[in-house]
C-alpha cells in the first residue's frame, strides 16, 4: 500500500520518496509506484493530480495518477529526460495550479453541504461531481419544487456567507463509531477495523473524505448555484467556482 502524504497535510505539494516499481503501462507510457506520494489519485468525484517526479537530472511527466483494489498508487505518465530505475530516491512536485483548482473545486462542494444543514434541510449528499467543466452534488431528500428558485439563490447565499468567514478547516482519525458525534451523516461503507480521516469544516462540521480540502474557507472563492432541479428522487445542486473553469 502507498503512504499517501496528502492524508496527512492540507498543504503538501511535493515529495522525497522511493520508486517500488517501474514498468511499461498497457496504453505504452510508463508505470511508476512509490513508497509514498503526495500526487492524489483520481476518486471521489475529485480529479487526479499532475505534475512530475524528478531525480537530478532525470524527469517524467505524470499525466494521471490511480489507486488500485490494494490502496497502492500508480503515476502514469512518460520518461521525458534520462531513466529511472527502483530504488530511485526521487521527488514528487504536484502542478499547484491544477491542484488548487481541484481543491476548491471539491471544498466548494462540502461548504454547499453546510450550507443545506444550516438552512435546515433534510437532504443527505450521495455523490458529487467536482470538475473544471462540471460540478454538482446530488442528495436525498424532500423536495418543494414550487420553491426552487428561492431554494437556489438561498443556498448560494449561504454558501459565499460561510466561505466569506473565512474559518479554518481541520484533520482528525478516529473510529466510523466516533464519527457520529461530528459527522452529519456517516456511510455505510466506512471501513471498521481502522481509524478513518475527518474533515471539520468550521466549527463542528464533519465529513469523513479522502480528498483534498483548501485550509481556510476563504480559499474557495465566490461560488455561484445555476441549477437546482430534481430528477428520479435525486436533487441536484450544480455549481461554479470562480476561476476555475476549464
Amino acid at each position: 500500500m502507498t503512504e499517501l502524504l496528502y492524508m496527512q497535510d492540507f498543504d503538501v505539494e511535493s515529495c522525497t520518496a522511493a520508486i517500488v516499481s517501474i514498468v511499461p503501462a498497457l496504453d505504452g507510457r510508463t508505470d511508476i509506484v512509490l513508497d509514498k506520494t503526495c500526487f492524489y489519485a483520481r476518486g471521489g468525484g475529485q480529479d487526479w493530480d499532475r505534475g512530475d517526479i524528478k531525480h537530478g537530472a532525470n524527469s517524467f511527466s505524470v499525466e494521471e495518477v490511480h489507486v488500485d483494489e490494494n490502496g497502492i498508487v500508480h503515476h502514469l505518465g512518460n520518461v521525458t529526460g534520462g531513466t529511472f530505475n527502483i530504488g530511485d530516491v526521487v521527488v514528487g512536485l504536484v502542478d499547484k495550479d491544477r491542484r488548487s483548482t481541484n481543491t476548491r473545486l471539491h471544498s466548494a462542494g462540502h461548504v454547499i453541504d453546510m450550507a443545506i444543514d444550516s438552512l435546515g434541510l433534510d437532504w443527505i449528499a450521495t455523490k458529487g461531481q467536482h470538475y473544471p467543466h462540471l460540478s454538482a452534488v446530488e442528495y436525498s431528500g424532500t423536495w418543494e419544487s414550487n420553491t426552487s428558485d428561492e431554494l437556489r439563490l438561498a443556498i448560494e447565499r449561504r454558501t459565499n456567507e460561510l466561505i466569506g468567514k473565512g474559518t479554518e478547516n481541520r484533520l482528525a482519525f478516529m473510529s466510523a463509531e466516533k464519527m457520529h458525534t461530528v459527522c452529519r451523516h456517516v456511510p455505510a461503507n466506512i471501513p471498521r477495523n481502522k481509524p478513518g480521516r475527518v474533515i471539520i469544516y468550521g466549527d463542528n462540521f464533519g465529513i469523513p473524505c479522502g480528498g483534498t480540502h483548501v485550509r481556510n474557507l476563504s480559499q474557495v472563492g465566490t461560488v455561484s448555484v445555476p441549477k437546482l432541479k430534481q430528477k428520479k428522487g435525486v436533487i441536484r445542486v450544480n455549481y461554479e467556482v470562480e476561476g476555475t473553469r476549464a
